[in-house]
């Protein structure tokens, strides 16, 4: 991760690494390892089935769709690439990005990224209107939860091998393989 102090928006939306800007700060990711990318599968995959099982018309994204934050509250310095988010709003979703709130959000942790996932970032996704945000902290074998019902007090869970999704009743998804010692 390489921070840069004050960019906008038309500095990062347009480039071709995974840059994001957080807090005004351009936000460069570093490559991420197969257990990142493996656990981000999982939970997509997990949220797309259950989602198409229910017949529910929301859809999942992952790492490289970007969340225009700056849109949706006053903070005006924050664009995200979610590790993976699932929007409900078809009318906020356009071939650039997503224009609107997610219903749910997970972020998986890097060294480089784990401090902006438990701070900055979720700030602004409890700003925006995000109704469930993880942060899964493969290095620690942690997940946080935070829920706009609970007013985003974290809820934290060490060792998890399976995660309740609060915003779809029933669905479980397993991360037994990500939080192994």
């Amino acid at each position: 991760m390489i921070p840069q102090n004050r960019y906008s928006l038309t500095d990062v939306e347009n480039r071709n690494d995974h840059a994001e800007l957080i807090a005004g700060n351009l936000v460069i990711q570093d490559k991420t390892t197969v257990s990142h990318n493996l656990a981000i599968a999982a939970i997509s995959t997990a949220l797309r089935e259950y989602i198409s099982d229910n017949n529910g018309d929301c859809l999942v994204f992952t790492e490289n769709v970007a969340l225009y934050c700056d849109e949706l509250c006053d903070d005006k310095d924050n664009y995200f690439l979610p590790d993976v988010m699932v929007v409900c709003d078809k009318n906020g979703i356009k071939e650039n990005g997503v224009h609107t709130a997610p219903l749910f959000v997970a972020e998986v942790t890097s060294d480089a990224t784990k401090r902006n996932d438990y701070t900055d970032k979720m700030i602004i996704y409890r700003n925006i209107g995000v109704k469930e945000y993880w942060v899964v902290d493969l290095q620690k074998k942690s997940v946080v939860k935070y829920l706009a019902d609970s007013e985003f007090v974290p809820e934290p869970f060490l060792h998890p091998e399976v995660m309740k999704v609060s915003v779809y009743k029933g669905l479980n998804i397993d991360l037994s393989e990500y939080m192994k010692n």
